[in-house]
């Protein structure tokens, strides 16, 4: 969720389209799922094989981001996310100008095939908030939004900004069950962004202050497009790993392998931050 009521969006895409991403900039890579993910969120799986399946790389800061899949012996997801190497969190500048990516701009993180095929998401879309966004005392604090997006970045890239004539679509909500029973989106403009859609907070958003990490979710004339982690630069920065539970719709439009758990974590000897989401449930 980059600034909820007023800034314009743009899109980075670096490279290439990454519709247009060759075979050779993706990775699969068989491993031991203790050589990818921190002991802490694994101990209970330690002995799971799995095949990592990465996206190409792009930049961030000084360093790189890509996405990544960990896919289980019997072809069913484990795990998917964003990989960010160290030098990522250099060269995040507070002054707009300088700032890599700029203030209230997007980089498209492309997704590896074998992620679209197992899960109902097509891209993520990183935003970097040096001074966060309002409301003012809540999200007013440097963060990234990371954007597991279900509609394709052409899609994503037409939704218009608000207005009186657009307003209907950002307002037409998704059916009674198809959004979680716990969360809310205030009516009118308020959390309506061009190139992203409508965004929904948690019901009891007192309980997240002062915020560090967060689970947004997202919809678009009448869909539910996007989950979205929003975590503080600080807490990326601090290497305390977490994972819990997010709330989850009742319906959803698409059958497919849905995930009900967000992660952060580190690798101590890469020095590489994840931010993922685990625990897939197979929605009819």
């Amino acid at each position: 969720m980059e600034n909820l009521f007023t800034l314009p969006k743009k899109i980075i895409v670096l490279g290439c389209l990454f519709l247009l991403f060759s075979c050779s900039q993706d990775e699969m890579i068989t491993a031991d799922l203790q050589k990818n993910v921190s002991s802490s969120f694994t101990a209970k799986t330690s002995a799971a094989k799995l095949t990592v399946f990465k996206g190409p790389q792009v930049a961030l800061g000084y360093g790189k981001v890509r996405s990544w899949i960990s896919v289980d012996s019997n072809g069913h997801p484990y795990e998917i996310g964003i990989e960010i190497t160290p030098e990522a969190f250099k060269n995040l500048d507070t002054d707009n100008s300088k700032s890599v990516p700029p203030d209230g701009e997007t980089i498209v993180v492309p997704l590896q095939l074998k992620a679209t095929q197992l899960t109902p998401f097509d891209h993520i879309g990183l935003n970097w908030n040096p001074h966060g966004h309002e409301p003012a005392g809540v999200f007013n604090v440097p963060h990234f939004d990371i954007h597991f997006y279900m509609i394709s970045a052409q899609e994503q890239l037409a939704i218009p900004a608000w207005s009186t004539e657009t307003d209907a679509a950002f307002n037409n909500y998704p059916p009674i069950g198809y959004m979680p029973a716990d969360y809310f989106t205030p009516p009118g403009p308020a959390t309506a962004e061009p190139q992203m859609g409508k965004h929904w907070l948690p019901i009891n958003l007192g309980a997240y202050l002062p915020f560090s990490k967060i689970m947004i979710y997202g919809s678009y004339n009448g869909k539910f497009i996007f989950v979205e982690p929003m975590i503080t630069l600080d807490y990326l920065l601090s290497d305390v790993d977490f994972s819990a539970n997010y709330s989850q719709p009742e319906h959803f439009e698409k059958a497919g392998n849905y995930p009900t758990k967000y992660n952060i974590y580190h690798d101590a000897e890469s020095g590489n931050t994840y931010v993922t989401l685990s625990d897939f449930v197979a929605r009819n």
